[in-house]
C-alpha cells in the first residue's frame, strides 16, 4: 500500500474544504506533499480542458511521486454537473466533462482512475428505478469509452447528507454488478463507510473484487488519528485481502495544512511504511 493526498488543481473555482493542499500553485503543493513524504497524490479537478495532463506528469517525475487517480468530486460540487436524475442538458455536459477528464488520465503510466462521486447526480424520488437505470446506462458509456484508453473508473459511495442514492458499499457494489464493464468498480471512504455502513471490516471483505483505490479519512472528516476510526485494523484487514493500491487523504484542512498533512502522514506510517524503507 502507499499513502497519497488529494491536491486541488489550478482550475478548480474556489479550495475545496475536503482538500488539505489547493490553490493555484500546483508545483508548490506537490513539492511540499513530497518534502512531507506522500508516495504520490490524488488530482482533485472540475475541468481537464484548462489542464496539460503532460506537464503534469513531468512535474510528479520531478518530485519522484506517482499520480494515486484523479478525483471528480467538484464537478458536481463547483459546475453542478451530474450524470443521472438532471435534466438531459446538465447530464450531456457531465459525460463531455468526465470524457475529458479520462482522456487526460492517459497522459499517466500510472494512476489511471477517474472517481465518481456525487457528480453521479441526484435521485429523483417520484422515479427512483428510472433514475438508477440512467445513472447504468451513463456508467456503461463512459467505461466503454474509458477501456480502449486504459482508464478504469470507480464509484464512490457517499453519505447521505451529501448524496440521496449508492450510499453503502453494498449499493456500490450493486451498481457495480449492474453496470457490469471490467474497467468499472469502486472507491471506498473511510469517512462515508463509517456513517453508512453497518459494519467497515465486513464491507471490506465483500467489495474487494470491485476496490481498487480507497479515501482515507477519520470519522469527523479530520485528519486520520484524532478521532476514533481504527485505521490500524483497516489497514491490517486491506494486508490480509491483499489490497496494494493507494490510501489517499481527502480530509480537511484542520486546524491548517501542515498540520492536516503532516498528521495524517505520522498517523499512516505506523501501518503503511515507504516502500524504500521496506527490507
Amino acid at each position: 500500500m502507499k499513502l497519497a493526498l488529494i491536491v486541488g488543481t489550478p482550475d478548480l473555482l474556489r479550495a475545496s474544504p475536503q482538500v488539505i493542499l489547493g490553490g493555484p500553485d500546483l508545483e508548490a503543493n506537490v513539492h511540499k506533499a513530497a518534502e512531507w513524504g506522500y508516495d504520490g497524490v490524488e488530482l482533485g479537478l472540475r475541468d481537464a480542458a484548462r489542464l496539460d495532463g503532460r506537464q503534469i506528469r513531468s512535474l510528479l517525475d520531478r518530485y519522484r511521486l506517482g499520480l494515486a487517480a484523479l478525483c471528480t468530486g467538484e464537478v458536481f460540487g463547483q459546475d453542478g454537473l451530474g450524470i443521472a436524475g438532471v435534466p438531459p442538458e446538465i447530464a450531456q455536459a457531465a459525460e463531455v466533462r468526465l470524457r475529458a477528464i479520462v482522456d487526460l488520465a492517459t497522459a499517466f503510466d500510472s494512476g489511471r482512475i477517474v472517481t465518481i462521486g456525487r457528480a453521479r447526480g441526484r435521485l429523483d424520488p417520484a422515479k427512483p428505478q428510472a433514475a438508477w437505470d440512467a445513472a447504468v446506462a451513463a456508467f456503461r458509456r463512459l467505461a466503454d469509452y474509458a477501456a480502449p484508453r486504459g482508464v478504469r473508473i470507480a464509484l464512490e459511495p457517499v453519505n447521505h447528507y451529501e448524496v440521496n442514492f449508492i450510499m453503502t458499499t453494498q449499493d456500490g457494489i450493486a451498481m457495480a454488478q449492474a453496470v457490469d464493464r471490467p474497467n468499472f468498480g469502486l472507491m471506498l471512504d473511510t469517512y462515508h463507510m463509517n456513517i453508512e455502513d453497518q459494519n467497515i471490516y465486513a464491507s471490506l471483505r465483500e467489495a474487494r473484487p470491485y476496490c481498487w483505490h480507497i479515501h482515507i479519512a477519520d470519522n469527523n472528516r479530520k485528519w486520520p488519528g484524532n478521532a476514533h476510526i481504527d485505521f490500524a485494523s483497516i489497514v491490517g484487514m486491506l494486508a490480509d485481502l491483499g489490497y496494494a493500491g493507494y490510501l489517499s487523504a481527502e480530509c480537511q484542512p484542520w486546524p491548517d495544512a501542515e498540520t492536516a498533512g503532516r498528521e495524517t502522514l505520522h498517523h499512516m506510517r505506523r501501518w503503511v511504511p515507504r516502500q524504500d524503507d521496506l527490507p
